[in-house]
């Protein structure tokens, strides 16, 4: 477990930081070197600088600093890879709709001569080594022009009935047994929980 949380600390100086330059786009950020996290951290904890730090030398409160550190560089590394990721996906979609857009068009053209040509020679298929091209037969779009005249004016056997569905109300209930005491209806059941662990980083000094 100690190797672990060690290895864990020490991966966390490897994480890129980023600091702000005077333009706003990726382009403008500049990375620090590992060299420059680990002694930024190292400052902060204001130790003399002849002692070696060991991380089982450090006071308790100055250690789980040090973890809010860490969870610091990875959140940035997290947000980092989310941001390549969303920006690898935005171009592979660029990509992808650019070359879908050419190829459905050239399918639309050839399709457009293939059509013409059997209009134009009245022919209703024809038959190729490469496949078949015709005309197929479509059923006819049902328009209701007003619905509310058909449903008046409808037999029995021309409508639907759509049943209604009943599914809990989980705020409902909440509120329910908050309001009547801890009243719990038939067929509800509440499970106890234990207090959620959190973490909430300061505002990052400039």
């Amino acid at each position: 477990m100690k190797n672990m949380l060690e290895d864990i600390l020490n991966e966390a100086v490897e994480v890129s930081k980023i600091k702000r330059s005077t333009e706003e786009e990726p382009s403008g950020m500049q990375i620090a070197s590992d060299k420059e996290l680990l002694e930024d951290f190292l400052n902060g904890l204001d130790l003399n600088d002849d002692k070696a730090v060991c991380i089982d030398e450090i006071e308790p409160e100055i250690k789980l600093d040090k973890y809010l550190w860490v969870i610091r560089q990875k959140e940035i590394e997290l947000n980092k890879c989310s941001a390549l990721a969303e920006e690898s996906i935005r171009r592979t979609q660029a990509w992808l709709d650019k070359k879908e857009s050419a190829i459905t068009s050239a399918i639309e053209f050839l399709s457009g001569q293939m059509r013409n040509y059997l209009k134009q020679n009245k022919l209703k298929s024809l038959s190729l080594p490469n496949g078949n091209i015709g005309f197929r037969k479509q059923s006819d779009v049902l328009i209701i022009q007003n619905e509310e005249i058909f449903l008046a004016n409808a037999r029995p056997e021309l409508l639907r009935h759509t049943e209604e569905s009943y599914e809990p109300d989980l705020k409902a209930i909440k509120d329910y047994i908050k309001k009547s005491g801890g009243d719990l209806p038939k067929g509800i059941d509440l499970k106890p929980q234990e207090a959620k662990f959190y973490y909430k980083l300061s505002e990052e000094l400039q």
